[in-house]
């Protein structure tokens, strides 16, 4: 059977539905072999990279307080700083660095003075993680070699050009469905809106290169920052990938 690699988006809350989606491929008896991903995408692809199979990590995500790991910020570059997430991959993750996790990972972040996405497999996880993560105007930036960084999805939020050389068999998850938005009645919720549908578009650009891309629908009913409903975005993902790969070893040998 060909290699698979998962290319994993950004999403928020609703990035949890990739922990049902691994949770397939596991059921099915698959072995991940590399990992991309983008903002949420990048905290799922790191902790599997790490060795977590679905069911671990789905218990630490219900277990976790998200907002425990925001911290105010103090500047006008955004609301808060993600700076103590670093806790988090300090007590769940053994290693600092991305190319010492046990499978292959690239975290995927936008590079704001040379407006071009980058590929991270090497460096403090901590920081790249954070950078993926970094949503304006929500998260304020992050540095890393003298240059600053913001949420991979704004450029790419569906990173296959890691493996599109390779010859693996890339399975593409996204979380963001499109629907019918509630009418938008403030600044943020019109900025918010206005992102959401920027970085759709650049998704539709790449799920052409995946074997199998993974979408689905019932993730409209998850507001990407309700994380009460985590649990709920990873049971969708699960039934979801569950029906969509019921084929999948098939079209791996073909």
């Amino acid at each position: 059977m060909r290699r698979i690699t998962l290319v994993l988006s950004g999403g928020a809350v609703r990035g949890a539905a990739h922990i049902g989606v691994i949770k397939a491929l596991e059921e099915y008896g698959l072995s991940i072999d590399g990992l991309s991903g983008s903002s949420a995408g990048s905290i799922i692809a790191v902790f599997y990279g790490a060795g977590y199979p679905a069911k671990e990590m789905e218990e630490i995500i219900l277990k976790t307080k998200v907002m425990a790991y925001l911290k105010p910020s103090f500047n006008l570059q955004g609301f808060f700083s993600l700076e103590k997430m670093g806790q988090l991959f300090e007590q769940y993750i053994g290693v600092k660095d991305i190319s010492q996790l046990e499978k292959k990972v690239f975290v995927c972040a936008t590079n704001l003075e040379l407006a071009k996405p980058e590929y991270f497999d090497t460096g403090d996880i901590t920081k790249v993680v954070s950078a993926s993560c970094a949503l304006p105007p929500l998260f304020e930036p992050v540095e890393i070699n003298g240059y600053t960084y913001i949420d991979g999805g704004i450029m790419n939020n569906l990173p296959v050009e890691p493996f599109l050389d390779t010859g693996s068999f890339i399975i593409g998850s996204d979380v963001n469905p499109i629907g019918r938005g509630k009418p938008v009645k403030d600044p943020f919720n019109l900025l918010i809106r206005s992102l959401y549908l920027a970085i759709r578009s650049n998704v539709e650009m790449r799920k052409n290169y995946c074997h199998i891309f993974l979408q689905p629908p019932d993730l409209k009913g998850i507001g990407m920052f309700s994380p009460w409903k985590i649990k709920d975005a990873i049971d969708i993902g699960y039934k979801y990938a569950k029906e969509v790969l019921k084929d999948i070893k098939k079209q791996l040998k073909e």
